[in-house]
């Protein structure tokens, strides 16, 4: 009995590298988003702590130079929020479309895998009809030479 061979390991093994490759994309995507979230989150607590500062000089008396800059300053927060708002967005379509490409992957490695599962299954089946007729051909040969 010959050992079960299949012709098509080499391109299994590629797509389970490609599967592999998908995932580290899709959790580089992730990671990124989640990155813009911690950004999105200091940028929240610098712009409360300077409006806070702002009112605080505002309540003690404040000369106008110091509150342009205070208000340029939060300006500039607001749009970097802003900035980062949208690339949040943009990572979260992101993350969407390495899913659909990771589903994608797997169920092209899981059909191969699935195909060599039956020609596995074949293999054996074929193989212990063979075994089973050699073994009846034996009997046959032994009774033979009883006679």
């Amino acid at each position: 009995m010959k050992p079960f061979t299949f012709r098509l390991d080499k391109i299994l093994d590629y797509r389970g590298y490609l599967m592999k490759r998908a995932q580290i994309d899709l959790s580089v995507a992730r990671n990124e988003c989640k990155r813009i979230e911690e950004e999105i989150e200091k940028l929240s607590q610098k712009k409360v702590a300077t409006a806070a500062e702002c009112i605080d000089e505002g309540i003690k008396g404040i000369d106008v130079a110091r509150y342009q800059i205070y208000k340029a300053f939060l300006h500039g927060l607001d749009e970097g929020l802003e900035n980062a708002h949208a690339g949040l967005i943009e990572g979260e379509k992101q993350v969407l479309a390495q899913k659909a490409v990771l589903k994608k992957k797997s169920i092209k490695k899981k059909a191969l895998e699935m195909l060599k599962e039956m020609q596995h299954k074949k293999h054996k089946e074929t193989s212990i009809r063979e075994e089973q007729k050699t073994l009846d051909e034996i009997v046959l040969i032994g009774r033979e030479a009883k006679r």
